[in-house]
């Protein structure tokens, strides 16, 4: 907490982002594989704890859901039947990867905004018990993490990727509509936790990364970000949260309305060919007013090798380093079982020079 104040630290702190060594209930902390990999983490790096609050909604008239296996692979179908039409998804979650593959979005057309929002709509309960109880049991060991979407973020995952950025730009009042409705649904959900004590929580935003180039212009991220953020880290502030905006890929254009919306810290940061700026320009242009918070490309610690995941940690150290505010993270987290010895090896290796290198 000193470091994203920008206070004096002794040294850097290090995160492995959503590898989280306290949390019991992560798959990775039950997986043989990571076994010895979050055990280090949990010895030697410094624990932002990504907790989602749990809500609770009554099942929705109309909607079905069908599940079956296929191989190593569940299939999910669902179906909502609306008054102006019927909505159907698809998605797979393989059995040796911790993520969920969308087949079929839910959304196909621009029709389809209004039978979305046709949809019956009742704000669910929050149930913050088991959230407060990890904060507590969590104690000096690390710092809580919850996670939020902004509009932009809610509205492209249920579109395919090019048909959402095709109405972005062809169906402007269409999509600012649709992200208004999904702001002011939003919002609620935010003013919920907030009524919770939520001094020094990390809120991580979500979905700025949709808007930026090359899928859309510094104009439309004006449009369909950066008034939406102001009023998300705003709320956030007030609250006595901490307002940190995740945004992958090319930030140069955009950098500047990040800052402009009220963000206090940034990730991943990510370094060409990625992204389009250096870890250096941004501490330099910025560092005085966000915590960074970077910038190891998780593809590096899968395939690379560990003199290179050194240098790599020196670099970053070397650009943001000076005058604190600098959090070492990788830009993700693996999500294959079994963890390969490589990727471990690399993380290994990715601490230990993250304390080599990262002392005052």
């Amino acid at each position: 907490m000193r470091c994203i104040r920008h206070e004096a630290t002794d040294r850097v702190p290090i995160s492995t982002y959503e590898l989280v060594g306290w949390n019991k209930n992560a798959w990775e902390n039950n997986e043989p594989s990571y076994s010895r990999l979050m055990q280090v983490i949990r010895e030697q790096t410094d624990c932002i704890y990504m907790l989602h609050p749990e809500w609770k909604s009554s099942p929705l008239p109309g909607m079905e859901i069908q599940s079956w296996r296929e191989g190593k692979s569940t299939f999910t179908r669902t179906t909502y039947h609306t008054p102006k039409g019927d909505l159907t998804s698809l998605h797979r979650e393989d059995d040796d990867l911790h993520t969920r593959w969308t087949l079929e979005h839910l959304l196909k057309d621009i029709e389809d905004i209004d039978r979305y929002l046709a949809i019956p709509y009742e704000p669910p309960e929050l149930d913050m018990r088991h959230f407060l109880a990890e904060r507590k049991g969590l104690g000096e060991k690390g710092v809580m993490m919850i996670s939020v979407d902004d509009p932009v973020c809610e509205a492209a995952e249920l579109f395919e990727m090019g048909q959402f950025l095709t109405y972005a730009i062809t169906e402007e009042e269409r999509i600012r509509y649709f992200l208004d409705v999904i702001h002011e649904r939003q919002m609620e959900y935010l003013r919920k936790i907030l009524r919770y004590d939520v001094r020094d929580i990390i809120f991580r935003i979500c979905g700025p990364e949709y808007a930026t180039p090359p899928y859309l212009s510094p104009q439309h991220f004006r449009k369909y970000v950066t008034g939406y953020l102001k009023k998300i880290c705003r709320t956030i502030k007030e609250a006595g949260g901490f307002a940190r905006v995740h945004c992958h890929g090319k930030i140069a254009s955009i950098l500047d309305q990040i800052v402009e919306a009220g963000a206090e810290a940034l990730d991943p940061i990510e370094p060409p060919p990625d992204g389009d700026i250096e870890m250096c320009d941004v501490k330099n242009a910025y560092g005085e007013k966000l915590c960074l918070f970077g910038n190891i490309e998780l593809r590096e610690l899968e395939h690379s090798d560990r003199n290179r995941i050194d240098a790599l940690v020196k670099k970053a150290m070397d650009e943001a380093k000076d005058g604190g505010g600098f959090v070492l993270m990788p830009t993700a987290a693996p999500i294959n079982v079994p963890l390969s010895k490589k990727t471990e090896e690399n993380y290994l290796q990715f601490i230990e020079s993250g304390l080599k290198y990262g002392t005052y």
